[in-house]
């Protein structure tokens, strides 16, 4: 016999359904250390829920967050409030510093399923691990990947998705302004102005575009301002990276 719903029974399953995608989804990835193994969650929404069951995965390798070491916060996660772990997998090699992939996941359900997916990242790499799961959700573009140094930080809102919302997690003394080098404008459309501080020398500047790939590379000892034209590139998000002995700093900026 054929089940028989009326119209009422029916709106109340899709908002049922609708309110609990809605708690998964606020949820998100903020910060991710693969040195240290270090990540954390924010709660971006309005619901305080017991996220001890959710589940990370790296490279395949995965264990609920109840199993990992409490750094900071509490797994009852309040609105606006943040947790962080140390990630347990049974692969001890899968988060490294060169690429990986690390995915949150509900509590119950197939890792290659996409509807149990709540959030994704991958670096150094792309197409690692759950990409294709995260490419259906609109989670990630497909074969992007963050290409900055490590540790990241998440620098958008609960609706801001993919590779262009992340950033290095700059220590205390990366936000002394003496070391800091400036790009103007930004957004830029003909050209872009890069500014180094006058006691940086021998320095390299390479610019990539969120696929990874290298647009340019120019030696900059000496030099204090350089341009660079960018008017024939694609539009979209590229990363600015300024090297000199140990000193390693990016920047974004956008190609209108």
């Amino acid at each position: 016999m054929k089940k028989k719903y009326s119209f009422h029974m029916l709106i109340l399953m899709f908002c049922f359904g609708f309110s609990i995608q809605n708690i998964n989804a606020q949820f998100r990835i903020i910060e991710v250390n693969p040195t240290t193994e270090q990540v954390k969650i924010k709660n971006f929404g309005s619901t305080t829920v017991d996220i001890s069951a959710y589940r990370l995965c790296a490279r395949f390798s995965y264990n609920a967050l109840s199993n990992m070491t409490l750094l900071s916060g509490n797994l009852n996660l309040a609105p606006n409030a943040e947790v962080e772990v140390t990630v347990l997998f049974s692969n001890a090699s899968v988060l490294t510093d060169a690429s990986s992939d690390l995915g949150l996941y509900l509590p119950a359900g197939s890792f290659g399923d996409a509807a149990n997916m709540v959030d994704f990242i991958q670096w150094g790499a792309g197409g690692i691990g759950r990409e294709s799961q995260a490419v259906t959700n609109g989670f990630w573009t497909a074969g992007t990947f963050i290409n900055i140094a490590s540790p990241y930080e998440f620098t958008g809102s609960a609706t801001d998705y993919g590779v262009g919302f992340w950033d290095t997690l700059l220590d205390v003394e990366d936000f002394d302004g003496i070391t800091k080098f400036a790009i103007t404008p930004n957004p830029a459309s003909l050209n872009l102005n890069v500014t180094i501080p006058s006691h940086i020398e021998n320095a390299t500047i390479k610019v990539f575009d969120l696929l990874g790939k290298k647009v340019i590379e120019r030696d900059i000892s000496n030099l204090q301002t350089i341009s660079i034209n960018v008017s024939k590139w694609n539009t979209g998000i590229y990363i600015v990276k300024i090297s000199s002995d140990d000193i390693i700093q990016t920047k974004r900026f956008i190609k209108q």
